[in-house]
This record gives C-alpha cells, sequence and structure tokens, in this order.
C-alpha cells in the first residue's frame, strides 16, 4: 500500500512540475530555441556555403577572362614555353589567399603542370572561315592544354578540326582566342569529409562549370606557337605539324 502511494506521489509531483514548466515562459523560450536555432545555423551556414561556391566561380571566371586577355594582347609568336609561363603566373594569382581551392587530389599527386584540379583550361588559336554553305566555322591553328586531356585524347581538338563560332566573330579570315575552361567546384562542407571529391572519376559530386571566353587579336593579325630545339611540341601544346598526316 505503502508503494502504491508512493507512486501517487510522483505521478502528482511530476505532474504538477510540468504543468508549471509549460506555463512558465522562460521554458517556452527554451523549447522554441532548441528547435528554431539549429535550423537557423543551418541555414546561415548553407547561404554561407553558396556564397563560397559563387565566389569560386566568379574568381575562376575572371582568370580565365585574364589568360583570354593576355594572349590576345601578345605582340609577337609564342612558345609551349611562355604559354607555360603565362598559365602559371595566372594560376598562382587565381591561388593566391584563395583558401577553397583544391590543388591536389586524393592521393596528394599534385596538378601543377597539368592545371590545377578545381582550375583547367585549353587554349584555341581559331581562325574563322566562310563554308562553302554559307556557315562560319572555326579552324583550330594551334592548341594548348592545361587539362587533364591532351589532343590524342576523346573530345580534344586537334589543330585542322572545325569548331562553332560565336555570333562576334563571325568575320572570315578572323582570327581569335578561345579558352575553353572547366572549374571543378565542390561546397565547403567537402571538407568535413561528407563527399568523395574525384573529378576524374563519373560519380562525382562537385560541379563541373564549363566557361568558353572569345578573345579577338588585338595587335596581331595572326597569332602562332613556334618550335625550337629546345622547346619541342607535345601532345599538349602544337600546331599540328608533329602529328602524322
Amino acid at each position: 500500500m505503502s508503494f502504491a502511494f508512493s507512486i501517487l506521489r510522483l505521478r502528482r509531483f511530476l505532474k504538477s512540475r510540468m504543468c508549471s514548466f509549460g506555463g512558465n515562459r522562460n521554458a517556452s523560450v527554451s523549447v522554441e530555441m532548441a528547435f528554431i536555432l539549429p535550423t537557423f545555423a543551418a541555414m546561415a551556414f548553407l547561404t554561407w556555403d553558396a556564397g563560397t561556391v559563387y565566389t569560386q566561380y566568379k574568381r575562376g571566371a575572371r582568370h580565365y577572362y585574364a589568360i583570354g586577355d593576355i594572349m590576345s594582347g601578345q605582340t609577337s609568336d609564342v612558345t609551349c614555353s611562355r604559354l607555360d609561363t603565362i598559365s602559371e603566373l595566372v594560376y598562382d594569382s587565381y591561388a593566391a589567399g584563395n583558401w577553397a581551392r583544391r590543388p591536389e587530389k586524393g592521393s596528394g599527386v599534385s596538378f601543377d603542370q597539368d592545371g590545377a584540379l578545381d582550375f583547367r583550361f585549353i587554349i584555341y588559336a581559331i581562325r574563322a572561315e566562310l563554308q562553302p554553305n554559307g556557315k562560319y566555322k572555326g579552324r583550330v591553328k594551334w592548341a594548348y592544354y592545361r587539362d587533364n586531356r591532351d589532343m590524342e585524347s576523346n573530345g580534344g581538338k586537334k589543330p585542322g578540326d572545325l569548331l562553332s563560332v560565336p555570333n562576334g566573330m563571325r568575320i572570315d579570315g578572323l582570327e581569335y582566342i578561345m579558352v575553353d575552361g572547366n572549374l571543378f567546384i565542390a561546397p565547403a562542407i567537402n571538407y568535413l569529409g561528407i563527399f568523395d571529391y574525384a573529378p576524374d572519376k563519373d560519380n562525382q559530386v562537385h560541379k563541373q562549370v564549363p566557361i568558353n571566353r572569345y578573345f579577338p587579336l588585338r595587335f596581331l593579325p595572326s597569332l602562332n606557337v613556334v618550335e625550337t630545339v629546345d622547346d619541342p611540341f607535345t601532345d599538349k601544346c602544337s600546331d599540328g605539324s608533329n602529328y602524322p598526316a
């Protein structure tokens, strides 16, 4: 009997305390904050993360523009080594203070010589040609790859291949520079190891963003890439003369 009475008293005590808690304004605020605060914290983080992704896109787009602007302002022909130097300088600018960049694969293999993991591009020198059917095509004069692909890979354009010509470049004989860029963008939350950041795999969880920019030559009617004994053409930098006919 005593045990049952003790249980009854405990029930009454708990009930009174729960009623008191429910009627307490401070208690209500605590419960509401327990639900609302994590929601607002998650929203704030996701908003910040979205801003980070957008900042990476804008930063990459500006530096792709810088590459094309430098190339279109050349006053003499270039070599493959000069293209390497220009590309490395632009990447150094892109990488400076850019905490969200990803310069290495998960294995620690650096992409410094073939373009960083998150900042790859191809430079094409193209001549617009009016075809017999009245349409314009751009013929690749030379190409420089700072990319995981090269001219022997599927999808890689070689000198002599034809490309589409944007509206502003449809002038027969006009030569221009095309920067074909690929930004590999992942959210900052990726650093927690939640996603597998592997751009070379098909199951990519990041975003590969293509960015194409076109630049008519400003000082030269034609810009060529030249080969020297110390600076030969490769499968990543060539005017096509080192490929079999």
